[in-house]
Formats: C-alpha cells, sequence, structure tokens
C-alpha cells in the first residue's frame, strides 16, 4: 500500500557564516556538525523551555532550507530575530514558495526507489536527496517520525509539473497511491501519538513531555531553555506527560481531564472513529498518571468518563 497526504508546512532559508552555529545555540539538538545533504529536526524553545517550534534543517552546503509548522514561519523568524545580535545570519521567509507531498505505508521505499532510483533505506533521520527532472528539482527526504516513509518538497512554481509527473501514466497504475484526507491523516496521526503543533506542541507544554526526546541533545551544551530542560531530565521532573485519550462520549480540545475530582490534565487533540467511540491526545499531571485509575473529561456542561493509555 502507497498512501500520500499534501503535508502543509511553512519554510525558511538561512544563510550566512553562522547559520547553523546560531540555531544551534537556539534549539535542542546538535546542528553545527550537520554535513551537506544531511537533514535533521531540532526544537526551538523558549526561555522557559517550552515550545516555539519543531524545525526541521536540510543543508546544502551553502545555506540551509528550513521546514517549520504551516502558518509558524513569522513567529519562528521573530524569536530567531531576537537572539540574532552580532552573528552572519541571514533568515528569509519562505512560507507559501513551496509545497510537500508525505508518501508513506508499506510500499513508500520501493515507490522512491522505483521512480526516482533512490534507495531511501539507506538514508537515515531527516537526510535527503535531490531530484531533477526536466530542469526542475526537488528535496526527497527520508521521514523519521511514525508515519516512516518520505517528504516531497518541491517549488509551488512546479506544481503542475510534479504532479503530473508522480500521479499519471505508469506511476499510478503499479502502486495505486491513496491520497489520505485531513480527517484520516488526523485519526493516525493521534494513533501514531505524534505531536502537532498547535496542539500538543504549544507554550504549555516542552519537548519531554511531548516523548520528542531524540530530538534534545543532552551533550552538546547551552541553548534557550537548556537548564530547565537538563534539570527536568536529571531530576526525572517532569511535570505531565502525553497521553492517549479514549471516550464514547465526544470531546474537544482544551477540555479539563479530571480523576478523584479534581482537574488534573488537559485535552489537545480528538477525532471520531466511529459512531460511538472518539479519540485523542492530551496531557496528565505526572503526580495524578496512573493507567489503572478512572478519568473523566470535565466539558462545559458534564462529566463523562474516558480511558488514558500510554502513548508508545
Amino acid at each position: 500500500m502507497l498512501n500520500f497526504y499534501r503535508f502543509r508546512q511553512d519554510y525558511l532559508k538561512f544563510e550566512g557564516n553562522d547559520r547553523l552555529d546560531l540555531v544551534n545555540r537556539l534549539s535542542t539538538n546538535r546542528v553545527n556538525t550537520l554535513q551537506q545533504y544531511s537533514g535533521i529536526k531540532t526544537v526551538l524553545t523558549n526561555d522557559k523551555g517550552r515550545f516555539i517550534d519543531l524545525i526541521t534543517l536540510y543543508n546544502f552546503g551553502d545555506f540551509v532550507f528550513a521546514a517549520c509548522s504551516f502558518n509558524n514561519a513569522g513567529n519562528v523568524l521573530t524569536h530567531l530575530d531576537k537572539y540574532t545580535i552580532m552573528d552572519d545570519f541571514k533568515p528569509f521567509n519562505m512560507a507559501g514558495t513551496h509545497e510537500t507531498i508525505l508518501f508513506f505505508g508499506n510500499d513508500s521505499l520501493k515507490f522512491v526507489n522505483n521512480v526516482f532510483d533512490i534507495d531511501i533505506s539507506g538514508i537515515s533521520n531527516n537526510d535527503f536527496k535531490v531530484f531533477k527532472s526536466s530542469g526542475k528539482d526537488a528535496i526527497v527526504s527520508r521521514n523519521d517520525d511514525k508515519f516512516g516513509g518520505f517528504m516531497f518538497i518541491y517549488a509551488i512554481e512546479d506544481k503542475s509539473f510534479w504532479n503530473d509527473f508522480l500521479f499519471s501514466g505508469e506511476i499510478t497504475t503499479v502502486f495505486n497511491a491513496v491520497e489520505v484526507t485531513d480527517e484520516q491523516f488526523e485519526a493516525e496521526r493521534i494513533a501514531k501519538g505524534i505531536p502537532a503543533y498547535g496542539k500538543e506542541i504549544s507554550e504549555q507544554t516542552n519537548p519531554l513531555e511531548c516523548g520528542m526526546n531524540d530530538y534534545v541533545s543532552f551533550t552538546k551544551g547551552c541553548y534557550i531553555g537548556q537548564e530547565v530542560i537538563a534539570r527536568m531530565d536529571a531530576y526525572d521532573k517532569i511535570s505531565k506527560h502525553m497521553i492517549k485519550i479514549e471516550s464514547a462520549v465526544s470531546f474537544k480540545q482544551a477540555d479539563k481531564i479530571v480523576t478523584d475530582g479534581k482537574e488534573c490534565g488537559f485535552v489537545t487533540s480528538r477525532v471520531k472513529t466511529s459512531d460511538t467511540n472518539y479519540t485523542g491526545l492530551g496531557f496528565v499531571k505526572t503526580i495524578f498518571l496512573n493507567f489503572d485509575k478512572s478519568y473523566q473529561i470535565k466539558n462545559d456542561r458534564f462529566n463523562f468518563d474516558c480511558k488514558i493509555y500510554p502513548v508508545k
């Protein structure tokens, strides 16, 4: 099976001799050693260790192309500008100039091998290749989250060309690619426990609470928010954890989670999975977290039972 989803992102471009060093000083992962045609995800945090955004860097050698959350490029640039003093760093807002298609499913690696002649199984993390056809080029990048597969990023001015290339003739016939709707993608994202910007990724949360330890280096040294995150890790002081939620009654983002009559968490995402079942993601404070206990969701009108599960 081959699925694809038109993944909405904003885009940035970083130039200047200090482009990687500056992002390294402002984010959670070690990025200053990023090699050409390598990609990496890192989290920009504020001085409280909470999210500005999760960004993906693609190092082209003489510049860095970056992807951030949809409609958040301006916020990211404002944060970077706040801490740019004497650095040789020139950021550019590229929102609206490119588009991304996420290909995933069991046939995704075979697809990229056959169509682009790229063995993506030998590419790790978010590393990438530049694919060229008829004078057009695009990024083919390994996707390292639980969806797997790869990201295909192209200039929006070439959209018609790439859509004809990807979804016409033999390619469609052989692989029978199926487009995933927003609702289907959201259901799968929640099922896989992948945090999303504006939901799990927000000014109320930090990377460790979202289980995003893979994007945090605990040995790289100082960055904005590093003291808070390092203290949480060293003393096991994570104040809340992301959890999965199930209920037979509909709930919504920002509803409170209750146990023993006390508010202990909040809902961040929800999707309807059947006529009698709703699932979502949220957070529960560590001191109240016990998967054998009873929990309720508190909305504007009444409380109703729910079940919570660990995100794996």
